[in-house]
């Protein structure tokens, strides 16, 4: 586990290191919300740094409400219909294999918010296969299993059951240590399991004004490039399958920032298709300990 090098009680608030090198030095990136994200000097990951305490981090994990942020956003949203489309052909195109081998499987999903993933994976799984989403949010959780959808309220460490899948898609940047999460990941995957992971390249970007829409500091709190995601993942003794890097900045996404902007967020306008900022979609394998 990273090192926390001072805390402070006045405000709640403590002190770190760079979660990906432990490097102590590191400059100002971004301010959001009274909260700063930080660029390690040495390896590049941006963070937010003094981020809130442990209790308040997972106050906000549970109630999508950072009660030390004076705003009215909150995480707290709703179900997007057109995320289950999109997740469908993304995860089509990068599973095919496992779709076209008549086999059932078992998948997790993690942070599973409203359950579009668990949707759009169980449309593409044979009939048979145990698909499923834990979510500590409360509000997102009751509203998924309103519809129907197996999610259950709960954190990954408290998963037993093994699954052949596992996925994160925008979740990373909630999690404060990313090396022990990467643990409780291994411990549910079976053997030579899979796990599946999507966010941003914040990290590989050299200014903030690069990013097509707000950071939303500190309900998230890191933000990797694609070397620190593959880092993390052959350290935890995964094997890279495949990756992929989609554009997040084109018309439609031009659209969303203008309305964003006329109702005061604070994002930034830039001309489409000009943005080094993607989405990275990475499928890796757990190897066995016969193969490791």
């Amino acid at each position: 586990m990273r090192k926390t090098t001072a805390m402070n009680a006045e405000t709640n608030t403590e002190t770190i290191n760079c979660p990906f090198c432990d490097e102590s030095k590191s400059s100002p990136w971004a301010k959001e919300n009274g909260f700063t994200a930080v660029k390690c000097s040495v390896c590049g990951l941006v963070y937010v740094n003094p981020r809130p305490i442990q209790s308040l981090i997972r106050e906000g994990v549970e109630t999508g409400i950072h009660s030390n942020v004076e705003h009215g956003r909150t995480a707290v949203v709703r179900r997007v219909r057109s995320n289950v489309i999109r997740y469908k052909k993304i995860l089509a195109l990068m599973f095919n294999d496992v779709w076209s081998n008549p086999r059932e499987i078992s998948w997790l999903d993690v942070g599973a918010g409203y359950g579009e993933i668990v949707e759009a994976v169980s449309a593409l799984a044979h009939l048979g296969s145990r698909i499923e989403g834990i979510e500590p949010m409360k509000p997102k959780a009751t509203r998924a299993r309103a519809r129907g959808l197996k999610i259950s309220e709960k954190y990954l460490h408290d998963v037993t059951e093994k699954f052949d899948f596992v996925s994160l898609v925008h979740v990373y940047s909630h999690i404060p240590d990313f090396r022990v999460f990467l643990g409780e990941i291994k411990n549910v995957l079976a053997d030579n399991g899979e796990f599946y992971l999507e966010t941003g390249n914040i990290g590989d970007l050299g200014d903030s004004h690069e990013v097509p829409t707000e950071l939303d500091l500190p309900d998230h709190l890191v933000f990797a490039g694609e070397h620190h995601l593959t880092g993390y993942l052959s350290e935890a003794g995964f094997s890279i399958v495949e990756i992929r890097r989609m554009r997040k900045d084109g018309i439609i996404n031009f659209a969303k920032s203008i309305i964003k902007k006329f109702i005061g967020r604070k994002v930034t306008l830039a001309i489409p298709y000009t943005s080094r900022y993607r989405s990275i979609l990475i499928r890796a394998k757990l190897c066995s300990l016969q193969s490791a």
